[in-house]
């Protein structure tokens, strides 16, 4: 096992279900305070918001309207590339906060370096809420891809995971027995669902058994080439087993309910949101091997218009409230102390069933590494391949 992964794995460790719980506590007082920027609380200005699709619920813009007299512009967007690609077009102008995830803010630098123009701007740590957000994750982020050249980018906002979902009216599967090969058994030929990326990497994540080779394949290229090529293989062998490959919740939510899909990957807060609209009957579990876990951040774009009130949202979305409601709307786990306080008893009970009683399955996460952008690249090449063959 590499440095990368034994430390990535030990972080998790210490984030854990109990952790969570003991932060919300904490998370009553820090509720308590303002938990925006002063001068955006009394503007009557706007924030333009780019945030993926299930992020920013009706409800968290009708709270954070009420409680700022801010007026939230939402536009949603289903990809890292697109709002990579729609940032870089406008040079970095358009919206005022924006929520890549940690692993692709490489790319973003990269593109900066290539066009001669910042696509982000610094954060301001003066202005953010730092103590909102749970301490594991913030020092955590570093290392995964928030700093560029000793300044932060980039400010937790969630993280979650890709594990598997099923139908348990077909497949039974628990934490306990999970595992990610499950989905390739001849007996779902035609009736599994994959995001060509996530099913590569899984499929090279299970080379040696340890992901190892994986690691080192985010370094090196030639690694990188050795091991997609290997992972193509078995994709390909096993194609017959794919009937939809998804690249947005909408797509992986339409495998399951109108394609007759079984089983596949799938972001957890889009299955646990299938899972409420099945009564139980789409469940999601974490492999043993290890779900993918991955974190999601709030950014400020260099053409920023409305600063104050960017930074108004941004602390109040990663507030105990602000959290503690995107991750009862979305499924995902919030960032933010004290976000569990706000969820129910049967949210309790499906984070329990996916990651284990005590959280055991968290300690087994596989986090998403940062990309240089020729690593994306390479793995879109693969992609295009498994996918048109």
């Amino acid at each position: 096992m590499s440095d990368t992964t034994t430390a990535t794995r030990r972080a998790a460790a210490r984030f854990s279900r109990r952790t969570v719980v003991k932060g919300a506590a904490a998370g009553v007082a820090v509720a308590a305070a303002p938990a925006y920027v002063k001068t955006a609380l009394s503007s009557s200005g706007e924030v333009n918001i780019y945030a993926w699709d299930e992020y920013v619920s009706e409800d968290m813009v009708e709270t954070f309207e009420g409680k700022t007299g801010i007026k939230v512009n939402l536009t949603t967007y289903g990809t890292n590339n697109e709002v990579l690609n729609k940032l870089r077009a406008s040079k970095g102008e358009g919206f005022d906060v924006v929520f890549p995830s940690v692993s692709a803010l490489q790319q973003w630098y990269d593109a900066s370096d290539e066009d001669g123009q910042d696509l982000l701007q610094p954060i301001d740590e003066a202005r953010v809420k730092a103590d909102q957000v749970q301490p594991a994750i913030w020092e955590k982020s570093l290392d995964l891809g928030a700093s560029r050249r000793g300044k932060r980018y980039a400010m937790p906002f969630n993280w979650g995971t890709e594990g598997l979902a099923f139908d348990s009216s077909v497949v039974d599967l628990n934490y306990r027995n999970a595992s990610w090969n499950d989905q390739w058994k001849p007996d779902y030929a035609g009736r599994m669902t994959v995001r060509p990326r996530s099913g590569l990497t899984t499929i090279a994540l299970m080379l040696d058994g340890t992901g190892k080779m994986l690691d080192e394949a985010y370094l090196d290229e030639a690694k990188a080439k050795q091991v997609f090529d290997k992972a193509l293989e078995v994709a390909l062998a096993n194609k017959k087993n794919v009937k939809v490959f998804w690249k947005t919740a909408a797509q992986l939510t339409g495998a399951f309910t109108t394609e007759g899909c079984v089983i596949g990957q799938s972001w957890d807060g889009t299955a646990v949101n299938m899972w409420k609209e099945t009564d139980g009957r789409i469940k999601y579990v974490a492999p043993r091997e290890g779900a993918l876990t991955w974190l999601d951040t709030c950014c400020l774009p260099s053409g920023a218009r409305n600063v104050e009130q960017a930074y108004a949202f941004i602390n109040w979305a990663t507030s105990a409230e602000g959290g503690g409601m995107h991750a009862a709307h979305s499924g995902y786990n919030s960032a933010a102390i004290g976000a569990e306080a706000y969820l129910d008893k049967a949210a309790q009970e499906r984070f329990k069933f996916i990651f284990g009683p005590n959280g055991e399955a968290i300690a087994n996460l596989w986090w998403w590494k940062p990309e240089a952008g020729w690593f994306g690249k390479l793995r879109g090449e693969y992609i295009t391949r498994w996918e048109t063959a």
